[in-house]
Formats: structure tokens, C-alpha cells, sequence
């Protein structure tokens, strides 16, 4: 046998060649199989985060919240000068940009004098984190020491430049802001501030002081811009005064020099020739009327109807009393008349009076007529003097023309001036009111509490999320370990890959005797003697009607027990074949000979050469009546001797002979003497050592099995460790190896 002791090898994957689907069972097997990699990945992994983890500084976090103000109260509206907060997502934003600032945390940095705190300070710090006490993996009183707690260090630091103070400087702003945490509180208008540093006072009072100083910031901000603005207010408003004032005096200056009224009522000269157009108009309108009179009164002159119809005549009082006295007398004198006769003295009277009445009437008619040419004649000269004082005027208004458009010029530069100076005066005094009175954009709602507890490591949280990298790390591991295994150990892969049954499983026997092929004699209840009877009914019914009589045992690699498959078949064999013979065909390195103590002087090489008759050279089993063919003595070329017609011929006479025949050959793969005896039997067996033989290799022998055209019986499984093997949960009979224990040899019950 080449070697029955199982060797420590890696497993392949439960799921291999065209397997799918996700079998529980197979893989709750595998980590069964490979619970010291999962335990050994969680206890470093875990161990070594725990180590990790008490060796980090604690850090302690406390948070402030201001709340940025969307409703503002403006006692007086200056929004145009310091316009306020629109708390929407870009102002949020803004806002917390401001907070992260360096200018904030500048200030931060001068109020609380983090430039002299070792924490922040880099000379400081450094000097710090030399005192405390490294982690030594040689110390183990170092590995859960807690670390040193914040020390007051004085440092006397060398002069330095400029520059570098500028740098220190930035690093410090730096160190600073990266402890400062600022965020939006989703779907509000509150900031939070979040301070962290190892001492839990301090983070309170950096998260509470960042906070005042954003409102303080805030306010003083408004303010110098409400008084810069201010300012400039009152700077400007001096001016437009001066140039108000100028403008009113350019205009009134030259409305004196050109005696030009301004304003809405124009020059004097225009006024004038206004006035004089009006006059004339209304002397020509008079003078057309009067003229109209006149020409009535001389129609009716000529036409000797008398002046008593005229217009004149009809309108005058005193006519129209006259008239009325006249038609009381013609009355009077009618009464009269029907009394009287014409000589009555009444009659006479009444005659006398209606006479007098109608002369003072003529009289007062004459009077009117020469009126009326006195008035045409007055209103004619009136005409003229206005044509004339209107010639005047309009020669006098267009040359101040030019003069008027200057004059409203001035005017509507002094009236912007003026307006412009008073819209400054009045926004100079409601900024000026507001200088006093400026209110932030934001107000801290909560103030930061002492945290109790710290913040940065988490100590459970961080082994335990550990304890879960370890475990998956552990699985990655096995799974790896599984993919990287180029064995087979799965019958079913090894069926589905050789399109053969897997004939049996020989286990490897955990109580080896001095000659391992000996366990079939020794412990004949064994796992590995009922493997081999197995075999041997597995053979024996291939072909029920024809059972093979010749069978060749091979593998693909050296060391795979075929040779310990071969010799403990034959020994096997003889509970059902009558005779049995073990031939040796590895001329190169044959084993045989060696298993069962025997000479090795002649053999199979001889007995094919015909230098020897096979009835001599044949041996037997010292133990049992299996017959043995050795190789005898090596041939300068075994594949021509085994190539050759003898060769075939002597085959042939063994099947006369014996009632099975096992042949034990050389490795199918690297060396042609298997493949060409395969051409010479009934069935092949090939065996596959557990674990071992690569799947590229089983592979290429299948090929050449195919190529060939062989007799491939079917495979065996060798050195299988069946307890290895269990956890597998394959399901066959090897899954449940322990069950067999108390049918071993030698057991009760």
C-alpha cells in the first residue's frame, strides 16, 4: 500500500461542479468543519479591537442648538440697510458655514485660551502625549491602562517667526474646528453644536461659548453695518443739503436777474401779454356790440319806424316806466272818452299828459341813440390801445423765452435736490434710531449639558460591531479556504464529473496494524473491510448475466492506495470467487511484493518474456489462498512488453485460469503502461484519494478514459477520514460513521 494514514488537507467547496442552490445543512457543515477558523478569527479579531479600544483616549461630546428666526420685530424699519435672516435651505446653510468659520473659531480660541490647552496646542500636546504611557504588547499591565488625563505642561518654546506663528496659528484653528461639529436638524431651523474633547467640562463650555459668540457675532455684525451705514448717512445728507440749498439759490438768483416770475405763473412779460389778449378780446366784443346798437338805431332811423323798437330803447328802466305811464293815461283817456266829449276838459287833460309822457320818452330815446355812438367811439379807442400794448408785450416775451427755459431748469434741479436731501434726512434718522436696537437672527435654545458619559470609543458597541467583523471575516476565511481546495471529497462530484458511479468509500483505519492490507484479516467488521466487500459486490453486479473477470485497479497520482486497494480486494474477493489472482503490472515500481513479504526474483516480466512459466513464478498469500503474480525484475522498456502479443495472450490464459483476476498498474496520468493494459480487461476501477487528488487531474484522466474508450467501472473513494468526513453531511451511510462504532471488531452486542 502506498499510504492508508490520512494526511491533514483542506476541504473543497460543499457546493461544486454543477450543484445549486443553497443546501443549509452542507454549509451549517462547513462551519462546523471549520469552527477553529471562525474561533480563532473572533477571539484575535475581538481581542485585539478590545486592546484597540481601551487604549483610545476617551472623548466626551456636548451639544448646543441655536435656533436661526424666521418672524422679526423692527421697532423701526431700516431693513434696507442690514436686511434679515430668510430661513430657507441656502440661509441654513449659510448659517452653519458661519459657525464652522475660522473667524468663529478664532474667537473661540481667544475667549477660552485654547492656544495654552494641551489639547489643541501642538507644542503642548506633543509634550503631553510623550508623558503618557504607550501600549506595549510586552507589558500586558499596558494593554487596558487608561490613558493619562490632561496635564497643565509649561513649555518654553523658542521665538518664533511670523510665518510660523501663522502656521501654528492655522493648525490650531484647524484642531479646533475639527472638534466642532455643526448640523442642520432635518426639517426645522435649528443648528446643533456639537463639541467633543476628552474632558467632558470642557466639550460643554466650547459648545456653549461657540454658540455666544454666533449670537454676539450676529449682533455686532448688524451693528457695524447699521453704523457704517449710518454714517454714511449723515456724510451724505450734509452734502445733498449744500447742493438743496445751492440749486434754490442758483434759480432764485437768476429769476431776479432776468425779472422772470417762475414757477407755474411764468414771466411778468408773459402775464402781461396774457392779461393785455384778454383785455382785447373784451374790448372788441364790447365794441362789436355797441357797434351792433348803433347800427339798429340807424336802421330804424331810416326806415322811420322810430328808435322805441331798438334793443336800447326796450332795456332802459326808465322807458319801460315811461311806457307804462303812457299805457295808464291811453287807459284813462279811453274811460274818458265813452263819458266824455273831445271837448271835455278831462279829455283835454288826459290829451295833455299823454303828450308830455311821449315827448319825455323821444327825449329819453335820443338820449340813448347818442349813448350808444359815444360808447362805440370809446370802445373803438380802447381796441387800439390794447392792439398796441399787445404788439408791445409780444415783442417783449419772445425775447425772454430763452431765459424761461433756464429759469425751469434750475427750478426742477433744486426741486430733485430738495427731494433727494429729504429721502437721506429721513432714512439717516430711522438708521440712526436703529444703531441702538439691533436684535440677532438666531437665539440658543438649549445650552449644553455636562455629557456623562463618553462619546468616542464605544466601547461595547465597538467590540461588538469587532465581534461581527470577526465573524464575517471568519466565514470570508472559510469560504475562501473552501474555493481555494482543489480536491474532491463530494461522491456526488465526483459522479456528476466521471459520469460513474462511486463504487465505495475506503475509509482510512484509525487502528492500523503493522501491515495495513492486514485489516481485512484483522478486523474483518471493520469500516474499511465492509468498504472493500462492497466493492467487491459493486464489481461482482455490474453485469450480472457476464461479471467481469479481469479488472485493473489505477489512479491518477502516485500514492492514492491503489496498491492497498488492490491487495485487500483480492483478499476480500475470495468469500464469493473461487480462485483469485493478484497481478503486479507496475514495472516500474512495484509494491506488491513488499505488502505480502514475498520474492520478487520472477514475475510478471519473466512470465510474459516466456523466460519463465507463470506455474512457477505464481505465489501465494501467506494468509490466505489469494494467488500473486509480482512484477519480477524490472524491463528495460515496459511498455513494449506490456504492449506485446504475449502480453495479451497471457491474459487470455488467466481467464481459462482463475474466476477473478485484479491487476494493480501504474498511474493512469503521467505514464502510458495503464492505458495500454486498459485496452486488455473488462473493467477498470479508478481510485481517488480523499481530499488529495486535484480535480484538474481526475479530469484529465476522465478525458483520456474517453478518449480510449476504456472500460471505466466506476471510482472508489480511498483514505477517506470517515469522522472528517461526517462533518461533511453528505448523507450517506459515512455521514453517520459514529453509529457504527459498536459493530467494530471485537465489541459486545
Amino acid at each position: 500500500m502506498d499510504s492508508v494514514i490520512a494526511k491533514p488537507t483542506v476541504v473543497t467547496p460543499v457546493v461544486t461542479g454543477d450543484d445549486a442552490g443553497l443546501d443549509v445543512r452542507a454549509w451549517l457543515a462547513v462551519l462546523y468543519r471549520r469552527w477553529k477558523v471562525l474561533a480563532a478569527s473572533v477571539i484575535t479579531v475581538t481581542l485585539l479591537t478590545a486592546l484597540v479600544v481601551f487604549q483610545l483616549t476617551p472623548r466626551f461630546s456636548a451639544t448646543s442648538s441655536v435656533a436661526i428666526n424666521t418672524q422679526k420685530t423692527q421697532i423701526v424699519d431700516a431693513t434696507q440697510v442690514m436686511s434679515d435672516v430668510t430661513a430657507d435651505v441656502s440661509a441654513m446653510e449659510t448659517q452653519a458655514a458661519i459657525l464652522r468659520s475660522p473667524t468663529l473659531m478664532s474667537k473661540l480660541i481667544d475667549k477660552l485660551n485654547l492656544d495654552r490647552d494641551p489639547e489643541f496646542s501642538g507644542p503642548a500636546k506633543a509634550a503631553q502625549e510623550a508623558a503618557r504611557p504607550s501600549f506595549d504588547i510586552l507589558r500586558p499591565a499596558s494593554w487596558f491602562a487608561s490613558p493619562g488625563s490632561e496635564v497643565s505642561l509649561v513649555i518654553n518654546q523658542p521665538k518664533r517667526s511670523k510665518l510660523e506663528d501663522a502656521r501654528e496659528r492655522s493648525r490650531l484653528i484647524n484642531a479646533v474646528s475639527g472638534a466642532m461639529e455643526i448640523k442642520i436638524r432635518p426639517r426645522s431651523y435649528v443648528l446643533t453644536i456639537t463639541a467633543t474633547s476628552v474632558d467632558p467640562a470642557k466639550a460643554a463650555v466650547l459648545a456653549n461659548t461657540l454658540a455666544e459668540l454666533f449670537i454676539s457675532d450676529q449682533i455686532e455684525t448688524k451693528y457695524d453695518a447699521t453704523r457704517r451705514a449710518s454714517s454714511w448717512l449723515e456724510s451724505r445728507v450734509a452734502e445733498l443739503k449744500s447742493s438743496a440749498v445751492a440749486a434754490d439759490q442758483a434759480a432764485a438768483s437768476y429769476r431776479a436777474a432776468t425779472g422772470l416770475v417762475g414757477g407755474s405763473g411764468g414771466s411778468v412779460d408773459s402775464q402781461q401779454l396774457s392779461e393785455i389778449n384778454s383785455a382785447l378780446i373784451l374790448a372788441r366784443v364790447a365794441r362789436a356790440e355797441k357797434a351792433a346798437q348803433l347800427g339798429q338805431i340807424r336802421r330804424l332811423t331810416e326806415s322811420g319806424a322810430g328808435l322805441d323798437a331798438s334793443s336800447g330803447t326796450l332795456e332802459s328802466p326808465l322807458i319801460q316806466n315811461l311806457r307804462q305811464q303812457e299805457a295808464e293815461v291811453l287807459r284813462k283817456l279811453s274811460e274818458l272818452k265813452t263819458t266824455y266829449a273831445p271837448q271835455h276838459p278831462k279829455i283835454i287833460n288826459a290829451n295833455a299828459e299823454l303828450r308830455d309822457l311821449r315827448e319825455k320818452i323821444g327825449v329819453e330815446v335820443r338820449k340813448i341813440g347818442q349813448s350808444t355812438a359815444n360808447e362805440l367811439a370809446v370802445a373803438s379807442a380802447r381796441e387800439s390801445a390794447l392792439a398796441g400794448s399787445l404788439a408791445s408785450a409780444r415783442g417783449r416775451t419772445g425775447a425772454s423765452s430763452m431765459a424761461e427755459v433756464r429759469l425751469r431748469e434750475l427750478e426742477r434741479q433744486a426741486d430733485a435736490a430738495k427731494t433727494l436731501y429729504e429721502s437721506f434726512l429721513n432714512r439717516a434718522k430711522e438708521t440712526r434710531e436703529q444703531v441702538g436696537i439691533q436684535t440677532p437672527d438666531a437665539r440658543i435654545v438649549s445650552q449644553a449639558n455636562l455629557p456623562l458619559s463618553a462619546a468616542y470609543p464605544k466601547k461595547m458597541s465597538t467590540i461588538a460591531a469587532g465581534m461581527l467583523v470577526s465573524i464575517i471575516l471568519g466565514i470570508s476565511l472559510i469560504l475562501l479556504l473552501e474555493r481555494l481546495e482543489n480536491a474532491i471529497r463530494s461522491p456526488d462530484a465526483l459522479e456528476k464529473m466521471s459520469d460513474n458511479v462511486v463504487l465505495s468509500l475506503v475509509p482510512t483505519e484509525e487502528h492500523v496494524s503493522a501491515t495495513p492490507e492486514d485489516v481485512v484479516l484483522d478486523r474483518p467488521l471493520s469500516q474499511t473491510a465492509e468498504s472493500l466487500r462492497t466493492l467487491r459486490n459493486a464489481i461482482s453486479l455490474i453485469d450480472v448475466d457476464k461479471p467481469p473477470r479481469v479488472v485493473m485497479i489505477t489512479s491518477s497520482l502516485p500514492s492514492e492506495g491503489k496498491t492497498f486497494l488492490s491487495s485487500t480486494l483480492a483478499r476480500s474477493a475470495l468469500d464469493g470467487y473461487g480462485r483469485v489472482l493478484l497481478v503486479d503490472a507496475d514495472l516500474r515500481r512495484p509494491r506488491v511484493h513488499k505488502v505480502f513479504g514475498l520474492e520478487n526474483s520472477a514475475g510478471l516480466a519473466e512470465v510474459v518474456s516466456g523466460a519463465v512459466r507463470l506455474e512457477d513464478v505464481v505465489q501465494r498469500d501467506p494468509r490466505t489462498r489469494v494467488e500473486i503474480l509480482t512484477a519480477g525484475r524490472r524491463s528495460p522498456s515496459p511498455m513494449d512488453l506490456l504492449r506485446s502479443r504475449n502480453m495479451a495472450q497471457f491474459i487470455e490464459r488467466l481467464r481459462q485460469t482463475y474466476d477473478l483476476i485484479i491487476i494493480d498498474t501504474p498511474p493512469f496520468a503521467p505514464l502510458a503502461d495503464a492505458q495500454i493494459v486498459a485496452k486488455l480487461v473488462d473493467k477498470i476501477v479508478l481510485a481517488v484519494r480523499w481530499g488529495e487528488t486535484p480535480v484538474p487531474v481526475i479530469r484529465n484522466v476522465l478525458t483520456q478514459f474517453k478518449r480510449l474508450q476504456v472500460p471505466l467501472a466506476g471510482t472508489v473513494l480511498t483514505q477517506v477520514d470517515m469522522q472528517r468526513y461526517a462533518t461533511y453531511g453528505y448523507g450517506d451511510y459515512g455521514y453517520y460513521y459514529h453509529r457504527y462504532g459498536s459493530y467494530n471488531y471485537g465489541s459486545e452486542g
